[in-house]
C-alpha cells in the first residue's frame, strides 16, 4: 500500500464512521503515524506504507471510529496558540474558551487568579503566560484532571507561579485570608437532561463532572458567586463561561456585591460575564 491508498482507506472508514471532515482527519491521522506534516504528505503520495505503520494507523482509526476524540488520541489539543497535553479527565479545550482569556487580559492587571474546575489548566497556564504579573492557583477534585494540568505546568515550567490544588470550595490557607484579585472559571453548564444529547464524542468520552450543570445549568454558577465572595478581595473580579441561553438566568443569580461590568456573546450559543466585587464582606 502506498500513501495515497493509504489516505482513500482512511478516508473511507471515517465516512463510514460517521465522522465529519474525514479528509482533514485522514490527513491528521497520517501526518501522527508518519511523523510529519501536512506539506509533506501531499508531496510524497507514491511513498510505500510500512506494516508496523499500518498497524499503527489502523489502532488509531479504531479508537477514531469509536468516536474518540483526536484530542484524546493524539493527547494534545492547541489552545490560545500553544499546544497543551489533554487526555482522559479533561475537557478538550475550545476555541471559544480563548476569549474567556481574553477578556480576563484586558479587565485584570495582575495579581493572584483562581482557576475554577482548571482540568488541563489550560486557562490559568494562558493567562499566566500572557501577563508576568499574574501568579495562580488551579483548582480541581479531579485527581485525572491534575495529572494533565501537572504536565502542562511543568511543559511550561511555571511552578514558581502556579499552585495546583485538589479541591472544589477552599483555598490554601495563606490565599483565604488575604484574598485573591480574580477568579475565572469555565463550569459544567449542560442542564443534566441534555447532557446525553451531547455528541458521542462528549458524552462517551469527556468527564461528565466537567459538563453537567445541575437541574437548570446553573448550580456551580450559584457554588462560585458564593466561595467568590468570601476568596476575593474588594475589587476582585469573577469572570465566567457559560452557554449564552442561560445568561439571564445567572445576572439573575448575581448578589448585590457583585457588579456587572462586561457580557460578551460568541457564536455557538457561548457567552462570557465578567463582574467586579464591591463593597464590606457579611463575614
Amino acid at each position: 500500500m502506498i500513501l495515497s491508498q493509504a489516505r482513500e482507506y482512511v478516508i473511507d472508514r471515517l465516512k463510514q464512521a460517521g465522522i465529519s471532515g474525514p479528509s482533514v482527519e485522514s490527513d491528521l491521522l497520517l501526518c501522527k503515524v508518519l511523523g510529519c506534516d501536512r506539506s509533506w504528505l501531499i508531496a510524497h503520495k507514491e511513498r510505500p506504507i510500512f506494516d508496523y505503520e499500518l498497524q499503527y494507523l489502523n489502532a488509531l482509526l479504531e479508537r477514531r471510529c469509536n468516536k474518540e476524540p483526536l484530542a484524546y488520541i493524539f493527547n494534545e489539543a492547541q489552545f490560545y496558540g500553544r499546544n497543551f497535553y489533554v487526555g482522559e479527565g479533561v475537557l478538550v479545550p475550545r476555541p471559544e474558551t480563548e476569549s474567556l482569556v481574553e477578556i480576563v487580559l484586558s479587565l485584570v492587571d495582575e495579581g493572584i487568579v483562581v482557576d475554577w474546575g482548571t482540568g488541563s489548566g489550560c486557562i490559568v497556564i494562558s493567562l499566566l503566560l500572557e501577563n508576568p504579573k499574574f501568579r495562580g492557583i488551579a483548582l480541581d477534585v479531579n485527581p485525572k484532571a491534575l495529572y494533565w494540568a501537572w504536565k502542562n505546568v511543568d511543559k511550561y515550567d511555571l511552578f514558581d507561579r502556579l499552585i495546583l490544588w485538589h479541591e472544589s470550595g477552599k483555598l490554601p490557607a495563606q490565599f483565604a485570608k488575604s484574598g485573591v484579585d480574580a477568579v475565572v472559571s469555565n463550569p459544567p453548564y449542560i442542564p443534566t437532561n441534555l447532557v446525553d444529547t451531547l455528541m458521542s464524542e462528549v458524552k462517551c468520552f469527556e468527564p461528565i463532572s466537567a459538563l453537567d450543570g445541575g437541574n437548570d445549568g446553573t448550580l456551580w454558577y450559584r457554588f462560585l458567586f458564593e466561595k467568590a465572595s468570601l476568596w476575593l478581595k474588594e475589587g476582585g473580579w469573577l469572570i465566567v463561561e457559560t452557554g449564552g441561553w442561560k445568561e439571564k438566568e445567572i445576572l439573575s443569580l448575581a448578589p448585590a456585591r457583585f457588579s456587572l461590568c462586561e457580557m460578551k456573546k460568541l457564536s455557538g450559543g457561548v457567552c462570557v460575564i465578567a463582574w467586579r466585587l464591591s463593597g464590606k464582606k457579611s463575614f
